[in-house]
C-alpha cells in the first residue's frame, strides 16, 4: 500500500510555473509537495510586469504563438475560477497597447506586420499621428504613427503566482521551504531529492522548475541545461497626470499605466550572471527610453526600481520534458513565463499522468533538443 504521508511529486521551484505546474498535479489526484529555498514568487515571478501577449515574442510567429493563443483562453478561463477559490484578485484584464512608430521607416515596419497579425485573426487598429495624439495626447511630438492591439491582456504576477500556490494548499499540497542540491536516485531512476538539510524526500517524480539556477549545475545528479539568467529592470513612477491609459511601447521600451495608478516603465536585457542588484545605469537607459516615448515622464517621482532574472534557454523556447527516469524540468520561458504558466503545467501534467494537455507541446519545446 502506498504511503499516504509520502509525496506522488516533488516540484523543486516557488515561480509561477512551478506553482501552476504543482497545483495542475494535485488537481489530479496526486500527493504533491513544492520545495521553495526562498518564498513564493520572490524572484522573476514576483517583479514581472505580468503580460500576456500572444503578438510578439520569441517563437512567435513560429512553434509558440498557438501555446500563446490557448495560454490566454487558458487565463480567461481559470484565473476567475482561482480568484473565487482563494479571494485573491489576480488583476487580470484585457489591456489595450500601442506599438508606437518614432519614425517613417518604423511605421512601415508595422504596417508590413500588420499583414501577418491580420490573419492570425488578431484585433487590432493602425493608428496616424492625429488618431495616436487623440488617445494619447501626451506621447512624444515626433511619432508619426502606431498600431493599437486590442488582443492584450495583463494580469498581476506576483498576486497570480500566489493564487496559484493558495489554492494548490487548498488541494491538499504542501510547500515546503528549503533548498534542494541533490536527486536522489535508485540506479538510473530519480526516487527524490536531497536536501542541503541533509533530509532526502522520496517521491514517484521530480519537476524542476527552479528557473535560472536549473542550469548552474546547483543540483547534484541534474543535467547540465542550457538555461541562463537574463537580467530585467523595471522602474515604478508616480506620475498623477491624466495621459498615459495604454501600454506603450517602441522595442524593448515600454511605458504602462497599472491599475493601482503607478506608471511602470522598462525593462533591459542584461547578461549580468546572478546579480539581481538594480543599477544606476539601467535606470539611466530605461528613463531615456521611457522620455522618449512620453517626455511628460520628466515630472515623475520614482517609487520603485527592481531587478530580476529571467530562465531563458539559449534557442529562446521553452524547455520541457523527461531528463531521466523520474525527473521532468518545465523551463527557459524567458519573459513569457506568466502567459505560457497554464500551457505549460498541463504538458507536465500529460508527461505524468498521461492526461492530454489542451493544446499540443511543441517539439521544439522538448527538452530533448538539448540533451
Amino acid at each position: 500500500m502506498r504511503d499516504l504521508r509520502l509525496p506522488d511529486a516533488v516540484v523543486v521551484g516557488g515561480g509561477v510555473i512551478g506553482c501552476a505546474c504543482a497545483l495542475k498535479l494535485a488537481e489530479g489526484g496526486l500527493n504533491v509537495t513544492l520545495v521553495e529555498r526562498d518564498a513564493i514568487a520572490s524572484h522573476a515571478s514576483g517583479n514581472a510586469y505580468g503580460g500576456l501577449y500572444a503578438s510578439f515574442g520569441p517563437g512567435i510567429p513560429g512553434p509558440t504563438l498557438p501555446v500563446a493563443l490557448r495560454s490566454i483562453e487558458l487565463h480567461r478561463e481559470l484565473d476567475p475560477q482561482l480568484q473565487d477559490e482563494t479571494g485573491i484578485d489576480i488583476g487580470l484584464r484585457q489591456a489595450p497597447s500601442i506599438d508606437l512608430a518614432l519614425t517613417q521607416e518604423a511605421m512601415i515596419e508595422l504596417f508590413d506586420r500588420s499583414a501577418w497579425w491580420a490573419a492570425q485573426g488578431f484585433d487590432f487598429e493602425m493608428l496616424d499621428q492625429r488618431h495616436l495624439r487623440e488617445i494619447e495626447p501626451g506621447i512624444a511630438p515626433d511619432a508619426v504613427g502606431g498600431v493599437l492591439h486590442n488582443s492584450h491582456y495583463e494580469i498581476d504576477s506576483y498576486r497570480f503566482a500566489l493564487a496559484l500556490a493558495t489554492a494548490f494548499e487548498r488541494q491538499g499540497g504542501q510547500i515546503r521551504a528549503g533548498a534542494v542540491n541533490g536527486l536522489s536516485r535508485d540506479g538510473d531512476r530519480v526516487t527524490g531529492v536531497a536536501l542541503q538539510s541533509g533530509e532526502e524526500l522520496a517521491a514517484g517524480t521530480v519537476v524542476i522548475a527552479s528557473g535560472p539556477w536549473a542550469g548552474e549545475g546547483e543540483i547534484d545528479g541534474l543535467p547540465d541545461l542550457p538555461v541562463r539568467p537574463v537580467k530585467g529592470e523595471i522602474i515604478r513612477l508616480r506620475y498623477p497626470e491624466a495621459d498615459i491609459s495604454h501600454r506603450i511601447a517602441v522595442a524593448r521600451s515600454y511605458v504602462a499605466r497599472k491599475p493601482d495608478g503607478l506608471v511602470w516603465i522598462g525593462t533591459t536585457d542584461e547578461e549580468a550572471g546572478f546579480d539581481e542588484t538594480a543599477t544606476v545605469a539601467a535606470r539611466d537607459r530605461i528613463m531615456a527610453g521611457a522620455l522618449a516615448i512620453a517626455p511628460g515622464l520628466e515630472s515623475a517621482e520614482i517609487v520603485e526600481h527592481t531587478a530580476c532574472l529571467r530562465p531563458t534557454s539559449v534557442d529562446g523556447l521553452p524547455v520541457v520534458g523527461a531528463v531521466a527516469d523520474g525527473a521532468i524540468v518545465a523551463n527557459g520561458m524567458g519573459s513569457k513565463g506568466i502567459l505560457l504558466s497554464h500551457a505549460v503545467a498541463e504538458f507536465v501534467r500529460e508527461i505524468v499522468t498521461g492526461e492530454e494537455a489542451s493544446v499540443a507541446m511543441p517539439a521544439e519545446y522538448d527538452v530533448g533538443r538539448f540533451l
